[in-house]
């Protein structure tokens, strides 16, 4: 049940009607919300309904963790556990498709159509937070499994803190105009990005050209290069409005997932910008659990990036093509990190965005071209399509036959989309404020009818519900 699905709006509006009748009312609201996460992994197949039982084990283990007076050892004992449950999970799911593959049937892989990253990642943040002392362990189980398995995230993020979650049940529900007018505007920008920019790219462009690129001129591959580059931040982006949207109609904020990643001056700052709970999450719970030293600070932390990124990019997938593109990021970004540290650096501006506009410009058009670069490994099926991309690009060969006017005004809206300032959507979120409630849905109800009449067909997954 995609969250673009118009099934899925008939689910959440109901569930959202419930939900506020039960506004007076916290642990009615959680046995609701525990009822429709059930309901939503059901819809993927009955053995996603496994995960709740795996959810009450990392309960108990929180439980357990919360212990005063537990032996270091044993504390350890029972965060391992925690671990092993999670990261077996993320294992189990990501390699049955592939050893499918391999005996050249479809046997399992069909009912295995949810990636549980991003239920394994939430999950892990809570024991690993009750572990260090960052959070107290949760005592009520529904309010946890309400939390745990928050179906608006589940399938493709933002990766939400569990006890950031179970903090906000403490709040008294409700829902100002400002919040209501801003999550149905997010769900309607959502709605545009994912359906008339992300699957018009991928469908008229991108899936043509790195399906078979030694029919396309090598100008047309470099456009679909650029274009996958757009489609990934549309659909991955879209995906995040709306769950940030229909969070927040249920009383509940999580984090945001991009800040115009495309106009980063350095690798760096793209991390700041692109998938942020999924960089910080590696950051705060993989790369500072790394062995560092201050007397060899470049070498051991270059180490922890390159290590980070390498696991980076395996989550993605079990490939050469992944792996590829986690290490050039790793290297590039340890690169970054050691040329910050530099002594002809010192005493320069150091603060990202900062320094004469030339540079600030040479570096985002450098750092975009070198994600666009790690891209093709990201989106070719394996090494030797993505070979063939870059040889492609690199005849030269002009030609735009393939390239529609349509599609020319679609890349180049989304191109100079990336510049939109960000207080535009507050000052529309603004204006929405002021309508009526029933006008605001009644806009909703109107851009989904003209986004179907535009758009022709269904929508297609979105691109990180497969990871």
């Amino acid at each position: 049940m995609s969250l673009s699905s118009p099934v899925f709006f008939v689910f959440f509006l109901c569930v959202v009607a419930l939900y506020w009748a039960l506004g007076g009312s916290r642990r009615g609201q959680q046995v609701l919300l525990l009822v429709a996460n059930l309901f939503f992994l059901a819809k993927f197949g009955p053995v996603y309904l496994v995960l709740p039982v795996a959810a009450l084990v990392d309960f108990a283990i929180g439980l357990r963790l919360g212990t005063p007076g537990m032996a270091t050892a044993l504390r350890k004992t029972w965060v391992s556990l925690s671990l092993l449950l999670n990261v077996g999970l993320l294992v189990f799911f990501k390699t049955l498709p592939i050893l499918d593959a391999r005996r050249g049937g479809r046997e399992w892989g069909w009912l295995f159509t949810l990636s549980l990253s991003f239920y394994c990642f939430q999950s892990l943040s809570y024991t690993l937070d009750v572990y260090r002392g960052d959070a107290k362990p949760e005592r009520n189980a529904i309010s946890y499994l309400a939390s745990a398995l928050f179906f608006p995230t589940i399938l493709a993020g933002p990766i939400p803190r569990t006890a950031k979650l179970l903090r906000q049940w403490g709040k008294p529900f409700g829902l100002t105009r400002q919040q209501g007018a801003t999550a149905l505007l997010l769900i309607a920008t959502g709605l545009v990005k994912k359906l008339l920019v992300a699957d018009y790219l991928a469908d008229n462009l991108v899936n043509r050209v790195f399906d078979t690129p030694l029919l396309y001129s090598g100008v047309e591959n470099l456009l679909a290069v650029y274009g996958y580059a757009l489609q990934l931040f549309f659909d991955f982006s879209g995906y995040t409005d709306i769950a940030m949207g229909v969070a927040m109609l249920l009383g509940f904020a999580v984090p945001e997932n991009f800040r115009t990643p495309y106009l980063s001056v350095n690798l760096q700052d793209f991390w700041k910008r692109w998938h942020i709970s999924f960089s910080s999450w590696l950051t705060d719970y993989l790369f500072e659990s790394l062995p560092k030293s201050r007397a060899w600070l470049k070498s051991t932390f270059t180490y922890a990036i390159v290590t980070t990124f390498l696991l980076g990019g395996l989550w993605h997938g079990f490939t050469w093509n992944f792996l590829i593109w986690g290490a050039l990021h790793g290297v590039v970004l340890s690169l970054v990190f050691v040329w910050s540290q530099s002594r002809w650096k010192k005493g320069r501006k150091r603060r990202l965005g900062e320094g004469p506009l030339w540079a600030r410009v040479l570096g985002a058009l450098v750092t975009f071209h070198f994600v666009c670069f790690t891209w093709v490994f990201f989106r070719a099926q394996d090494l030797s399509t993505a070979k063939l991309v870059f040889q492609q690009i690199a005849s030269h060969t002009p030609g735009t036959e393939n390239v529609t006017p349509a599609l020319w005004g679609v890349l180049s809206f989304a191109a100079l989309a990336q510049a939109i300032p960000q207080d535009w959507f507050d000052r529309a979120a603004r204006w929405a404020e002021w309508m009526p409630f029933w006008v605001q849905g009644a806009a909703v109800a109107g851009v989904v009818l003209l986004i179907q009449q535009l758009a022709g067909k269904g929508s297609a997954g979105f691109v990180y519900g497969a990871f």
